[in-house]
């Protein structure tokens, strides 16, 4: 018994002692990547600190179990708007439904997720980490989908957008790393509004790092280019509480529009009941502008990638 207790009393010291090291040090991810890195995972650190406090007050009831609890304060005050938070009331209008999935490294079900998509009903499909061939049978004769940019070869894995209508889009390639970045513009009530979308694997590395960074400054001119209103949705590489996230939302008025959905992992993908959805990390963003509002919002279903695809309606706000 006394060993089973030891054994506890450390267990729940590493997992708090990690928790609390890694909680601290994600406020600096503009110093490192892997302190970025972290960032991302600010539900998992508030769960993890929750475990340790609470199997320390069990096993020793010490000091560190105040530590832990602080900590799970910490990140529970920084998810809190994910639950807390609102969007502006719509305006009742028609909105336009995209769909954007991330499909890197292939799926269980191809057929499957083929026919997922054309039957979404969607106005815009973003499909990421494809290539046209894979997509091919959607946009076949009698299809009510056309394809409005894709990468330049079509053997070659990188964003295709297809849209329900001939929809005005342009596509910009940058020059460090020659990532696609697409302004897709479609009607909203009255206006129209500019769907931004790019694509990138999270940072868990230098090169990954620079890559998001020079990923974020495009999308950053794009969207202060815009003169409509602008969402940014897809697998950008970085959840909300990343420090080039956080930046991009300073720069340029963008907000987390899925606030108030609550926490909405897309990343990756699980099918373990009830707390599959609370694994992953929400790394499919949908971000907005003012003038905007998500009319809905939803996650799923698994379609055997390693993403959940997520769905948007969107349109204009009072």
């Amino acid at each position: 018994r006394d060993r089973f207790r030891a054994a506890l009393i450390i267990m729940a010291l590493g997992l708090g002692a990690f928790s609390t090291l890694a909680t601290i040090l994600a406020f600096f991810g503009g110093a490192w990547w892997g302190f970025d890195l972290l960032a991302n995972f600010r539900w998992q650190l508030m769960w993890a600190a929750l475990i340790a406090a609470v199997i320390y007050a069990l096993t020793a009831r010490g000091i560190a179990t105040i530590i832990f609890v602080v900590i799970v304060v910490v990140n529970g005050f920084i998810l809190a708007p994910l639950w807390l938070g609102s969007q502006p009331e719509g305006t009742g209008e028609d909105g336009t439904t995209v769909v954007a999935i991330d499909l890197y490294g292939g799926t269980s079900d191809e057929e499957g997720t083929l026919r997922w998509l054309f039957d979404s009903g969607a106005d815009v499909i973003i499909a990421s980490g494809v290539s046209s061939q894979r997509l091919a049978p959607i946009v076949e004769d009698g299809s009510p989908y056309q394809v409005l940019a894709r990468p330049e070869f079509d053997d070659r894995s990188g964003i295709i957008v297809l849209g329900a209508a001939d929809y005005a889009a342009e596509q910009e390639i940058t020059a460090g790393f020659a990532q696609q970045i697409i302004r897709v513009t479609v009607p909203a009530g009255a206006g129209t509004v500019d769907i931004v979308t790019a694509w990138g694997e999270i940072a868990n590395n230098q090169s990954k790092s620079d890559a998001l960074a020079e990923r974020l400054e495009a999308v950053e001119s794009v969207v202060a280019a815009s003169e409509s209103p602008v969402a940014v949705i897809g697998s950008i590489g970085a959840t909300r509480f990343a420090s080039g996230m956080r930046s991009l939302f300073g720069s340029t008025g963008l907000r987390d529009a899925t606030e108030g959905a609550g926490y909405k992992s897309t990343w990756p993908s699980s099918s373990i009941p009830i707390i599959g959805g609370w694994i992953g990390i929400p790394l499919d963003v949908v971000l907005m502008t003012e003038g905007i509002t998500p009319f809905e919002f939803e996650t799923g279903p698994d379609l055997g990638s390693s993403h959940l695809p997520i769905t948007v309606v969107i349109g204009p706000s009072q």
